[in-house]
């Protein structure tokens, strides 16, 4: 298949580099969960749906995905559904690498550029980064979905990864940004969940006031500046006007019109400025962030129900774990949240394993098996499959996703390098740079522009 190469922009920060693995690659050796693998000879095609599984030669399948390790107890991808998988299949054996988003999307694009990508590969809805599958789809790199149940059993998130009427990924479920919050800490001062924005702010100045952090955020790892970002903009820009990414593209608005993204960057600014956000945070990686979150050493942080597991593990406080939507919103106004399919699975189009990969697709999202059922318990996702299970903690989430009261990632609608640019100017911007709120949308409508052009 003639491909065209996608035009992407790398992510402003390369993590340190890992040993990656090809597509089907065979080795007796595990895969290193901290993202080391190694390969040697490729596996033999596995022939029809039917009879891959039931194949007595080995077949190796790699997958290669983004994500925070679990700190405590089996992590999900690297070894609870590899173990489950060659438990259903015993001639199968699962290779999986699971890196930093930003390592990640850098990987992906060589990989895929030297048709060397994995058996699966982590996608996400839409246009929502170099690992969108929109352009993935586009550029034939993905197998065509749509024979598959499982895009029946988990719901309508599949029209985010269908393209040209064909599906091509199987999301996991729904995915929030929140906030995370020490129960213990709010108590000890009497605060409540706020519900607006002034009441978020009432509660970070008390903390303040008391010598207690209010928030920690790891922004050497730009990507999380979106975390908080996006749900302002959930609350102050969709309602108003929900059709205006779309309007951005045919050019009807821009990023630089008054009262939109201005006041959402001004608003998430102001905590940095405030000291509400912790000083130097530019110096602190995402892990970090989330270490001193669970020792205790502040009262919130901005992160997403894909990152559960490690915000649950054991730190040098023992406390009781809160999340709630940041309320972008005014006292009196609707709450709304920052939820969306979450990323999924898809399987490269030249894989020689598209069968069996296609049979564990199958097994992992059919409600009932171990495999969903471990999927399901991890926390990392809201499952959308009929009578899911719903971790206590994203109840009010689902709530608000169910009432209709929730707004897309931002950057799922983006041409893929936009959110860097956003990124990077904000981040000159509480450094220090002088970098000004008019001259980050500038630069996001300048590189959008660039980009669409492209």
């Amino acid at each position: 298949m003639k491909r065209r190469k996608i035009l992407s922009v790398l992510l402003v920060t390369v993590m340190t580099a890992t040993m990656l693995f090809g597509c089907g690659k065979k080795n007796d050796t595990p895969a290193d969960t901290t993202g080391n693998s190694s390969g040697g000879e490729g596996a033999a095609n596995t022939g029809s749906t039917g009879e891959a599984a039931d194949s007595s030669e080995k077949v190796t399948v790699t997958f290669m995905l983004s994500g925070t390790l679990a700190t405590e107890g089996e992590d999900f991808e690297t070894e609870q559904m590899p173990r489950l998988v060659e438990k259903k299949f015993p001639n199968v054996k699962v290779e999986v690498t699971k890196l930093p988003d930003d390592q990640y999307y850098t990987a992906l694009k060589t990989k895929l550029a030297t048709g060397e990508a994995p058996d699966f590969m982590w996608v996400q809805p839409r246009y929502a980064g170099v690992n969108a599958v929109f352009p993935l789809a586009e550029a034939g790199y993905l197998t065509d979905l749509s024979d598959l149940k499982a895009a029946e059993l988990v719901g309508a998130g599949v029209k985010d990864f269908t393209y040209n009427d064909k599906i091509y990924a199987i999301p996991c479920g729904v995915t929030f940004l929140g906030t995370y919050y020490n129960k213990n800490i709010f108590d000890k001062y009497g605060l409540s969940v706020p519900k607006s924005w002034p009441e978020f702010e009432n509660v970070c100045k008390v903390l303040k006031d008391n010598d207690v952090q209010p928030i920690v955020m790891g922004d050497k790892d730009m990507y999380v500046m979106q975390f908080g970002l996006y749900q302002l903009a959930a609350n102050m820009i969709y309602p108003e006007n929900p059709t205006y990414d779309d309007q951005l593209r045919d050019g009807s608005v821009k990023f630089t019109d008054e009262g939109t993204w201005d006041k959402v960057l001004e608003r998430y600014g102001s905590l940095y400025e405030k000291g509400y956000i912790q000083s130097g945070s530019l110096g602190l990686g995402a892990s970090q962030a989330i270490q001193k979150f669970i020792d205790g050493e502040c009262a919130m942080t901005f992160d997403g129900t894909f990152n559960l597991q490690a915000i649950n593990s054991s730190g040098a406080a023992d406390f009781e774990r809160g999340y709630f939507p940041l309320p972008g919103n005014e006292e009196g106004e609707q709450l709304y949240t920052a939820g969306a399919p979450g990323a999924g699975p898809a399987i490269y189009s030249e894989s020689e394993n598209i069968d069996i990969c296609k049979q564990i697709l199958e097994y992992w999202f059919d409600s009932e098996s171990d495999l969903y059922k471990a999927y399901e318990s991890c926390g990392k996702f809201v499952s959308t499959n009929e009578g899911a299970v719903v971790e206590p903690l994203y109840e009010d989430f689902m709530k608000l996703y169910s009432e209709g009261n929730s707004w897309y990632w931002c950057n799922q609608a983006w041409p893929a390098g936009t959110e860097n640019e956003m990124e990077a100017l904000f981040g000159e911007m509480i450094g220090g740079a002088g970098t000004t709120v008019p001259d980050i949308t500038k630069g996001m409508q300048n590189k959008l522009e660039e980009l669409l052009a492209e």
